[in-house]
């Protein structure tokens, strides 16, 4: 095992926005070590996050990843991590906002064709266009679409509060256009803040039913210390599983999990929780960029240029801090 002491430190420099003055600004981003940290050849986690890109078509309110003006990831760096990846992943494409970078495409095409696994995580705010979900169709390839849903089918308030826009009506576009042209599997998701938005968890249970030809995941995850948020404190898993069990009878709640990372129960960390409440429906609850979240040993995240791997939460929750305090002046 590589410890992050015996890897050299590196940093980036780059502009960003800070958000107290509005100004764009020079900001020296560091490599903060963690405790888990591999070359991608000795790569030991099965899911990897990989940030595409740090633009953004959104200024959300709740963001872990507020950074803005950094370079896009070089798709032949991705091609040579694929090349170099001691076996199967699951790629989880991230930002800012990954269908924004100009070889997206290239990136799940490239991807599938090392035979790993992809789920883009968008806002869904390019899926509005059908020529854009058409293209992406047209790849013909086997990934997972994710469009957050923190407002459900309603809440235009909630979305102005976490996403800083109001949403609802391109968001509700965004699903029919996936339901209309592309074929695959479809991932909504929504952040659940604590005393704000509780009730959208029907509501995406009523979505996943209206668009059953694509919906095959839920993902409900609790807000975080990471990036911007807000004052509330974020929920517990614990507290999580008790505002969405009511929804479920307890067979359905029990935990089972196809295809994504998961544990079996009563091991790993307990950041998440996975059931299946219907065969072609899989629930999962996550607990966003926790201490115990961050001792995951199953989800990794991508350096962009280095050829290393991290521990996902905790490459987050240090890299989020450390950055924060460099744009916004104060301390986490």
């Amino acid at each position: 095992m590589n410890s992050c002491e015996t890897v050299k430190k590196h940093s980036i420099e780059g502009t960003a926005i800070n958000f107290v003055t509005g100004r764009k600004e020079i900001v020296h981003m560091p490599h903060v070590p963690c405790r888990m940290e591999y070359p991608v050849e000795e790569n030991p986690f099965v899911s990897l996050g990989v940030d595409l890109t740090y633009k953004c078509n959104m200024s959300c309110t709740y963001c872990y990843n507020p950074i803005r003006a950094l370079a896009d990831m070089d798709l032949s760096y991705f091609e040579e991590v694929c090349r170099r990846l001691p076996s199967y992943v699951q790629f989880k494409f991230l930002g800012g906002e990954p269908t924004l970078h100009p070889d997206f495409l290239g990136f799940i095409s490239t991807a599938r064709r090392y035979k790993h696994e992809v789920t883009i995580l968008s806002n869904g705010k390019r899926y509005t266009d059908s020529a854009f979900v058409k293209a992406i169709a047209d790849l013909n390839e086997r990934f997972i679409l994710g469009v957050s849903l923190d407002g459900g089918s309603s809440r235009d308030d909630v979305y102005q509060q976490i996403n800083n826009e109001d949403c609802l009506r391109w968001k509700m576009k965004a699903l029919e256009t996936l339901d209309q042209h592309f074929p695959g599997r479809v991932e909504i998701s929504a952040i659940i803040v604590r005393g704000l938005n509780e009730d959208v968890i029907p509501e995406l249970l009523e979505l996943a039913h209206r668009h059953k030809r694509i919906v095959r995941y839920i993902h409900f995850r609790t807000s975080a210390k990471a990036g911007r948020w807000g004052e509330k404190a974020p929920y517990t898993m614990e507290e999580l599983k008790e505002i969405v069990r009511p929804y479920f009878t307890e067979k359905q709640f029990q935990p089972q999990c196809l295809w994504e990372t998961h544990c079996d129960p009563g091991q790993g960390c307990g950041g998440c929780y996975r059931f299946r409440p219907t065969p072609r429906l899989q629930i999962s609850l996550i607990e966003f960029a926790t201490q115990r979240a961050a001792s995951c040993f199953k989800r990794g995240k991508l350096v962009d240029r280095q050829f290393l791997v991290q521990s996902f939460f905790e490459n987050i929750m240090h890299n989020s801090e450390t950055l924060m305090e460099g744009i916004a002046g104060r301390p986490r």
